[in-house]
């Protein structure tokens, strides 16, 4: 039932009479729950851009919260494990170690989550074998911390991906994704069964019931802005670049294909946000003694920016459809556990750069860094130094890892990178070239590319060479069409950052912010220090002031 009505709400089945708030407690207590949304790929821009077709919860959001303007990641790789850790964290990945989504590990290209030490729990038939964990964290986040103070605090975090649920949870609680066989699942590091609140809820809201659904616009086309078939644009197999788009696929698809593209529709949103609501009503939360942790983070906009580019029909879609499912999930936190009774923290993992075929078309720079081409110029300038061989062992985003030989022989003569970082400087989209070790004792740099690079630089997991591309090139494969994301570029790194609920004084906020500072002063408003933490207690935006002790 509370998924039909959730369906309702965003447009996607017939309208009903919805269920109206009730007022909670205005008490300025410290809160009770602390919530935390993660919008995939939402870039800062979108406030605006969609602040006309706001009316549900992101119209509350900016009205009733605190948004800070100034809010970028200072660091290079900007991609999903990277910010969902500095979020749950509150520091960047220098300090927490998830350096990108998959690195090297001497002999495999391995995920930030993959952990062979743990097998998966299913909640549906058919899920993995190996499971996911938080084990390459090297901090605490802020679930961590809460429960370290206090056993009895609750630590819930839901996500269509692994990486993002587990790394706003960390190393502990109820902690639910989708795995690679699109079944919903936990993993033995975090529980040895599922959890019987979760389970119920998957139980009674089988996906498949949504195969014969169609997603199409909320709206007329004309309320959208620019043309629905953007060249470029690289629609997942089943769906054409125009809506609509069913759930099915179009005719002839093969049914395996239903979830995938379900993934890809406001019906994932939906879904999850309905999951997150039974949540705290089953579990409770908010309504103990000790204080509770939700996180959400919310997956479909990133998958639709990916294939449809962030200036699509689909996005804006995709985004006027999540303010419908925000104002749901604001109204059952209103209703089941009270205004003034918990705080909200809402960002971004990072944004996405436009689609460059687009661009190009409009006579504008941009364009593409394709991967195997970089590690076929590298090679070929170090068998120049270090004769014949295959010295390159993986690119893997901005990052060039060699062979263990080849490690060797350049950390005795550093003189022998040289015709490869030149080699590289040279092809097309590339604007700077640097040298990986050392960089850790940069992170103070003067120079923002230098500190970009340094700030995601670890010793041991990153590469030996770092790729710094220009603005509006996009790194992927020889066939890799749409866009993507992972520069230090103003489109990647500026995201919202938005405190919301008790205590919090609504406005616009000049002061510079990252989304490392959510997790501190999420903490700070229940007297909860993180310790070590690269982000700060934004104390202005809340009255009293929390606690901003570290």
């Amino acid at each position: 039932m509370m998924l039909i009505r959730l369906l309702v709400a965003l447009g996607l089945l017939v309208s009903l009479p919805g269920q109206q708030p009730i007022s909670g407690s205005q008490s300025p207590a410290p809160p009770k729950l602390l919530v935390v949304v993660v919008v995939d790929q939402m870039r800062f821009d979108y406030l605006d851009q969609m602040r006309a077709h706001w009316t549900g919860g992101m119209k509350r959001l900016l009205t009733e919260g605190a948004v800070f303007e100034r809010n970028f990641y200072p660091y290079l790789n900007t991609v999903t494990c990277a910010g969902h850790a500095t979020i749950g964290t509150g520091s960047f990945p220098a300090t927490h170690g998830i350096i990108m989504n998959a690195w090297w590990r001497g002999t495999r290209n391995a995920s930030c989550t993959d952990d062979a030490s743990v097998s998966s729990i299913a909640y549906e038939p058919g899920g993995e074998a190996v499971g996911h964990s938080a084990a390459q964290l090297l901090v605490p986040t802020m679930g961590d911390r809460l429960r370290e103070r206090s056993p009895a605090s609750r630590v819930v975090t839901l996500s269509m991906k692994p990486r993002s649920a587990i790394m706003l949870a960390g190393h502990n609680g109820v902690v639910t994704w989708l795995d690679d066989h699109d079944v919903w699942a936990t993993s033995t590091a975090f529980a040895p069964a599922p959890d019987a609140t979760i389970q119920a809820f998957i139980t009674a809201n089988p996906r498949e019931r949504m195969r014969p659904s169609v997603w199409s616009r909320l709206h007329e086309p004309g309320v959208y802005a620019g043309t629905d078939d953007a060249p470029g644009e690289a629609p997942p197999p089943g769906w054409t670049t125009t809506f609509p788009h069913p759930l099915a696929g179009t005719p002839g698809t093969p049914p395996s294909v239903f979830l995938s593209l379900w993934e890809r529709s406001p019906y994932a949103d939906a879904f999850l946000t309905a999951m997150a609501s039974s949540v705290v009503t089953g579990m409770k939360l908010g309504q103990g003694e000790a204080v509770d942790y939700l996180g959400i983070s919310f997956a479909t906009l990133d998958y639709v920016g990916h294939a449809f580019g962030p200036d699509s029909h689909e996005v804006q879609d995709t985004l006027m459809r999540l303010d419908l499912a925000m104002g749901e999930l604001l109204t059952a936190l209103d209703t089941h556990v009270g205004r003034g009774r918990y705080v909200l923290g809402l960002s971004a993992d990072h944004g996405v750069a436009p689609i460059p075929e687009a661009r190009q078309l409009a006579g504008e720079s941009g364009g593409r860094l394709v991967t195997q081409r970089m590690a076929e110029v590298t090679n070929a300038a170090l068998v120049q130094t270090l004769g014949p061989g295959q010295h390159v062992a993986r690119v893997e985003y901005t990052q060039v890892y060699l062979s263990e030989s080849a490690q060797h022989r350049v950390l005795e003569d550093p003189a022998l990178l040289e015709p490869a970082i030149a080699a590289i400087a040279e092809l097309p989209g590339v604007e700077r070239v640097l040298r990986g070790a050392g960089l850790e004792r940069e992170r103070a740099s003067q120079d923002p590319v230098v500190r970009a690079a340094a700030l995601s630089h670890v010793p041991g997991r990153s590469g030996q060479i770092v790729i710094v591309p220009q603005r509006y090139y996009v790194i992927g494969s020889a066939t890799a069409n749409g866009t993507t994301h992972g520069t230090h570029h103003s489109y990647d790194q500026q995201v919202p950052l938005i405190f919301f609920g008790a205590n919090v004084k609504p406005g616009r906020y000049q002061e510079p912010s990252t989304p490392a500072d959510l997790a501190p002063t999420l903490a700070a408003t229940v007297g909860l220090p993180l310790p070590g933490a690269d982000g700060v207690v934004q104390q202005h935006a809340f009255t009293p002031a929390p606690d901003g002790r570290r």
